[in-house]
């Protein structure tokens, strides 16, 4: 165990001090980073850009190539555990600028708390499903001791039918699971991400003493990037008294239990999430149901396992340029396997694939629909469709059923479809 009494703000400046004093200015995590090439840095030392970082974390001395070094970084957590030679954590240094950025008034908050009222993912989730649907997956579990507790993370609640299916999984797996809704509860990323320890503080404490409350066994993931950042930041600071899973690896692990009714007979390649590969902390969960499912041919793509590739998600916000590189080379690797579906597993993943799905002859399905197609459970993905119509008019008019019983306005219905639809 890795705990120690001390805040994450303790933890980031213990990280700051020995970044300060183990780091060479070598520029591996530069040089390997998958984003930097896609940048105006490319063609810049890998050595000179990492001094300047050392420089803007030792005197502030602010710099484009520190600037980009830190707000292109794509989220992937390829560098935690591989690139530097000093055993340090790039992801933290990048976090860091970002945080100093913050503090210093360079740069206004990016991000909205999923917790807020108002956060569009709540909306975009009640205008997708039936009232009914959108309480079961608002609402905590009431009890007050069980095995295990499912919670999805905050982003999927755009693609609401996923958390739905999921659950429907888990109750063929067993009765004792819990559910904690992930708008309810956040485990910190966002902000962390973009730089406010504070509020990353302050939702890690929360979501940790909910999850900790129905005194489970084991916690099972939804979301790839709550799997990693419990594993490689929070687990340092926060004693976690149960154990981490991912769905994926859980359901592999039950998959006895799953009554399956129909055969796939599909050849499909997997775009695992990057982060959970890259890290180990998922490195075969998906692989290993995909390869269970009945009729399923799995072909990898030439990037897959320890050195799968990135979908670009994670530059959306600040290099919205470099994410359409990224992907796009993703879903060309993906068309060249010849198969007729490309699996996703992360939210964001799916998210950003789906909109292109016709320039390709594949289809891109997430894990849990295609376990749900072989069990006989059909839910339609509204939100890869509104992808690609990308039409507020004909999304409205064909959400007006459930815009009629969302909590919503329609002037937040329609602000929150311009903000993640068009």
């Amino acid at each position: 165990m890795k705990y120690k009494k001390r805040t994450l703000e303790d933890y980031y400046q213990e990280q700051r001090k020995k970044i300060l004093t183990d780091c060479t200015s070598c520029g591996l995590c530069v040089q390997k980073c998958p984003v930097i090439k896609y940048t105006s840095l490319k063609d810049m030392s890998p050595g000179d850009i990492q001094q300047d970082v050392l420089d803007f974390l030792q005197e502030g001395i602010k710099k484009e190539t520190v600037y980009t070094k830190a707000f292109a970084c794509m989220e992937c957590f390829q560098c935690v555990d591989s690139f530097c030679p000093r055993g340090l954590n790039p992801l933290h240094i990048n976090e860091l600028i970002k945080s100093d950025y913050r503090r210093k008034g360079l740069q206004k908050d990016s991000f909205q708390d999923p917790r807020n009222p108002g956060a569009v993912q709540r909306v975009l989730a009640s205008i997708q499903v039936v009232r009914e649907d959108y309480q079961r997956i608002s609402t905590p579990t009431d009890k007050e001791k069980t095995k295990y507790v499912f919670f999805p993370g905050c982003n999927v609640y755009f693609q609401p039918e996923k958390i739905l299916t999921a659950l429907d999984l888990l109750d063929f797996v067993t009765t004792e699971c819990a559910f904690v809704p992930g708008l309810d509860y956040c485990c910190g990323d966002i902000a962390l991400y973009s730089g406010d320890v504070e509020k990353g503080e302050e939702a890690a404490k929360q979501l940790i003493a909910k999850l900790a409350s129905y005194q489970p066994e084991t916690v099972i993931l939804w979301c790839p990037t709550c799997l990693c950042r419990f594993q490689e930041t929070l687990s340092f600071v926060h004693e976690l008294p149960f154990k981490l899973i991912s769905l994926p690896q859980f359901l592999s692990q039950h998959i006895d239990k799953l009554p399956f009714k129909r055969r796939i007979d599909k050849k499909v390649t997997l775009h695992e999430a990057c982060k959970a590969a890259y890290t180990g902390a998922d490195l075969n969960g998906p692989r290993d149901l995909l390869n269970k499912l009945p009729g399923v041919d799995l072909i990898e793509m030439p990037r897959h396992g320890k050195n799968t590739a990135c979908c670009g998600s994670g530059a959306l916000d600040f290099f919205p340029e470099v994410l359409g590189k990224v992907r796009d080379e993703r879903l060309n690797e993906a068309a060249s396997t010849k198969a007729e579906i490309l699996v996703d597993v992360c939210q964001s993943c799916h998210s950003i694939f789906s909109s292109e799905e016709a320039k390709y002859n594949y289809g891109i399905v997430n894990y849990v629909s295609l376990v749900a197609e072989a069990l006989g459970i059909e839910r339609e993905d509204k939100f890869k469709q509104y992808k690609q119509w990308g039409e507020i008019k004909q999304i409205l008019e064909d959400a007006k059923e459930f815009c009629k019983e969302s909590p919503y306005s329609m002037q937040q219905i329609i602000s929150a479809l311009h903000q993640v639809i068009t």
